[in-house]
């Protein structure tokens, strides 16, 4: 009896090392997001999370390492062959989800859908582009409208998909059943519930450490944190700012702590009412106690903006500062602009996609008040709040914006007059012919210093104008069990390709 057991406790424990070396019992992850991804087809929507998401189903011919730098990707070279014209040589053997292999045709298809498609958030990364050509099977030729210094940066926001596969399913369908070359595909998604990732065996790059992933939104942040200290997740994306100090004295926890690209500022209709005077929007800028912000709202994670993006990303001007705290001056210039007992507006946000971004649209206009403007908040879910502010619904407005780490994505998307390629996110019509000038031949200039030079002055007319309030850049802040070895990247997106174990 006993030399049966000896005999029945090893064929077990073969059965068990032939079950992991198979994957049988895969390597899962489970993350608690702060809210979902909003939809799969990742040219429909650019939002970090859903883009964030995105990315792990479905790759650009552009990679960025974890310092922001671009490297290869679906491309594994590329070249300028003359200041138009740009030479990306693809992958061998890269294969889609439903096993189609990756070839010049899709990246073709795919631009193009960027460019083209009527409801595309990604026309500003590809509008540079005036032709593509199939050189071969694995060789494709842009040709460009101008020189285009940062086309390698802006292919990385822009995710190759299968030509047979997008052109044999709907829209509604490629919402929800995305097809790609990434590290993992979808298994299940369950809306504001659960999506479970699984990796994809035939994926180009080697097995990662991580063979399943559960995204958990959670958008209630004490939830989200008992979730972690009971083990139900193993890593947590936002950190509610008043827990941070409660969770570094847990010993099983590590809590990690980096600079965010993201800016959350304040859009104003600058075209008509009371936000059209100048006068009036550096009356709300000056009225507005960002120290004050960063203290009691953030608890100290967030940093003051003075302008559109910060230090370390190429753009930034180091001679502007923000507007001083200035109640006085406030309702000295409002008087000026004809509103000496203020006047009433609605100021539309959300509640759950960015750190406190509720309670910073309260704290603003509890400010306001005190010289005079009377705000009346419009608080709503993310989805909600973003078709509103996206129809162009809107007068007064709390958003959030990051950089690809090159600030041109700011000018031309959040600033440029709306027109053509540019201003798509220029939700308050913001509207100056020098700024557009200088962005556009910033966009053209081949010689970094000259374009950064270029890039700068546009940055000061913006703030002059006060196109836009900047508030201040958001702190990332993660929890995860000490089990985990990961490192998050500036750019917030998640990459469980990434991650490992200790």
């Amino acid at each position: 009896m006993c030399n049966f057991k000896k005999i029945s406790i090893f064929i077990i424990f073969v059965i068990m090392m032939a079950a992991f070396s198979s994957g049988v019992f895969a390597k899962t992850v489970t993350i608690a997001t702060s809210n979902d991804a909003l939809t799969l087809d990742a040219y429909m929507l650019s939002e970090t999370p859903t883009n964030s998401v995105n990315h792990m189903i479905s790759e650009p011919l552009t990679f960025f390492d974890k310092e922001m730098n671009v490297i290869p990707g679906l491309a594994e070279s590329w070249e300028a062959v003359d200041d138009t014209t740009w030479i990306f040589n693809l992958r061998k053997g890269v294969k889609f989800h439903n096993g189609e292999e990756f070839t010049a045709e899709d990246v073709k298809f795919s631009i193009e859908r960027a460019q083209n498609h009527p409801k595309s958030q990604m026309k500003s990364y590809v509008a540079d582009i005036e032709e593509v050509n199939i050189i071969d099977e694995y060789t494709i030729e842009f040709k460009t409208l101008y020189p285009t210094p940062i086309l390698a940066r802006k292919l990385q926001s822009v995710v190759m998909y299968s030509k047979d596969y997008t052109e044999a399913n709907t829209d509604s369908h490629m919402q929800n059943n995305p097809v790609g070359t990434g590290p993992y595909m979808v298994e299940s998604w369950e809306k504001d519930e659960e999506m479970v990732l699984t990796f994809f065996e035939d994926y180009w790059r080697e097995k990662p450490e991580v063979d399943r992933v559960i995204l958990r939104p959670i958008t209630n942040p004490a939830t989200r944190v008992a979730a972690l200290l009971s083990g139900e997740v193993d890593i947590l994306i936002d950190l509610p700012v008043q827990d941070v100090e409660n969770i570094k004295e847990n010993g099983g926890v590590e809590v990690i702590t980096l600079p965010d690209l993201r800016l959350i500022f304040l859009g104003m209709e600058t075209t008509e009412g009371p936000l059209a005077d100048v006068r009036v929007r550096k009356a709300i800028y000056h009225a507005i106690n960002e120290d004050a912000i960063v203290e009691h709202v953030m608890n100290g994670h967030a940093y003051p903006a003075s302008q559109f993006f910060p230090e370390f990303v190429f753009g930034y001007n180091p001679n502007i500062e923000r507007l001083e705290y200035d109640p006085e001056k406030a309702k000295e210039l409002l008087a000026e602009a004809g509103y000496p007992d203020g006047f009433t507006i609605q100021l539309d946000s959300s509640n759950d996609r960015y750190i406190n971004d509720g309670q910073t649209a309260q704290a603003v206009a509890i400010q306001l008040a005190r010289v005079g403007i009377n705000v009346e908040l419009n608080v709503q879910t993310k989805s909600a709040h973003f078709d509103k502010v996206l129809s162009r619904n809107t007068e007064f407005y709390l958003l959030g914006w990051s950089t690809n780490g090159d600030g041109a994505s700011a000018l031309e998307a959040l600033l440029h007059t709306p027109e053509g390629k540019y201003g798509r996110f220029n939700l308050g019509d913001y509207s100056n012919k020098e700024f557009d000038r200088l962005t556009e031949e910033a966009a053209q200039t081949l010689d970094p210093e000259k374009r950064l030079k270029l890039m700068q002055q546009a940055v000061k007319i913006a703030m002059d104008d006060v196109a836009q309030i900047p508030l201040h850049f958001q702190q990332q802040i993660y929890a995860v069990q000490n089990y985990i070895d990961w490192t998050p990247r500036p750019n917030k997106y998640l990459k469980p390709y990434e991650i490992g174990f200790k």
